[in-house]
């Protein structure tokens, strides 16, 4: 294919130049099939393309078929604000405050989207040139690559992506300074990656046995999310202090114990929301939420929807 446009077009995008609703320098597409509908907005130059999905999954769809498209892009980072899903090889898990990372060189990642769930993410598809202008004279030697720093740093450098990407959403620039500002925000992208992966190398290792028993941890939370677990018995599991036991587990998982088993929760309560009838306050029980407001509140923090969004566009879209 000759350019990124050719690319939507030939895979069923349709030109959208009334859209308003972001920033009317880049180039507005949507979309209505039986698997989702929504736009797509993007921005491009010889270097980068800075992109927004703003999409309702109407039903699951599974997707494991791409060009090879590295003669347009090298590689891709996006944060997630919304979305509900899987992609494998290797595995990452799509959902809300969430940096998901692709190597457009390779073409045997798969996706599976669930369905009756909004999915909005930002992004920026580094070409080529950025990529060689900027970053391998960094890496320490040649075993390191591209692809290693931001499959690393994806889990590192989630807070501040969310702030680009935010900033992104809301730009509404007039040329020339929207052209000035997105280029800044893609070496932004690019510089935020790179500081974390330079700075991983001064992180603590855990020790083998250390991690084995944080795993020991991770597991008992995974097969008891929605049981009142005290801090004393993690520590009893793990046969570690307290200090400790909170120490490693952020360095290992990128977040606290109680984040941890918020996140486990939600993605259960997202998956109930979205495949029962089952009623919110119930779902909120079984996940282990007595207060049906703390439940909608960390639900909308994880997965950028209230429970109640979730139960009216899925009972639009049966109607439909």
């Amino acid at each position: 294919m000759d350019t990124f446009e050719s690319y939507l077009k030939e895979t069923g995008w349709k030109n959208y130049p009334k859209c308003k609703k972001y920033c009317e320098i880049g180039k507005t597409f949507f979309i209505d099939n039986e698997y989702l509908e929504g736009i797509y907005w993007y921005y491009e130059t010889d270097q980068f393309i800075i992109d927004i999905h703003d999409l309702f999954i109407k039903k699951e769809r599974t997707e494991d078929s791409f060009p090879n498209m590295d003669s347009l892009i090298f590689f891709c980072s996006s944060y997630i604000k919304t979305a509900n899903g899987e992609c494998f090889n290797p595995y990452q898990t799509l959902t809300a405050n969430t940096v998901f990372v692709a190597n457009m060189n390779k073409t045997n990642f798969r996706f599976f989207l669930h369905g009756n769930f909004p999915y909005l993410s930002v992004g920026v598809k580094f070409k080529q040139e950025m990529i060689n202008k900027y970053i391998p004279c960094h890496l320490s030697n040649q075993s390191e690559t591209v692809a290693h720093m931001f499959f690393d740093t994806r889990n590192l450098v989630t807070k501040p992506m969310e702030k680009l990407a935010n900033s992104i959403l809301n730009c509404h620039m007039d040329s020339p300074a929207g052209e000035i500002f997105f280029e800044a925000k893609a070496k932004e992208w690019l510089s935020i990656t790179l500081n974390a992966y330079l700075n991983k190398s001064k992180r603590k290792k855990i020790s083998k046995s250390d991690e084995q028993s944080i795993e020991n941890v991770a597991n008992y939370i995974n097969d008891h999310f929605a049981l009142d677990i005290s801090q004393k018995l993690l520590e009893k599991i793990a046969m570690m202090s307290g200090t400790k036991l909170k120490n490693i587990f952020r360095e290992k998982y990128q977040m606290s114990i109680t984040e941890y088993l918020q996140r486990k929760r939600m993605n259960i309560a997202e998956n109930l929301l979205s495949t029962t009838e089952l009623e919110i306050k119930n779902i909120a029980k079984s996940v282990g939420y007595t207060s049906h407001s703390r439940f909608s509140t960390l639900f909308k923090k994880y997965k950028g929807i209230h429970p109640k969004e979730v139960r009216k566009l899925t009972s639009s879209n049966k109607e439909n």
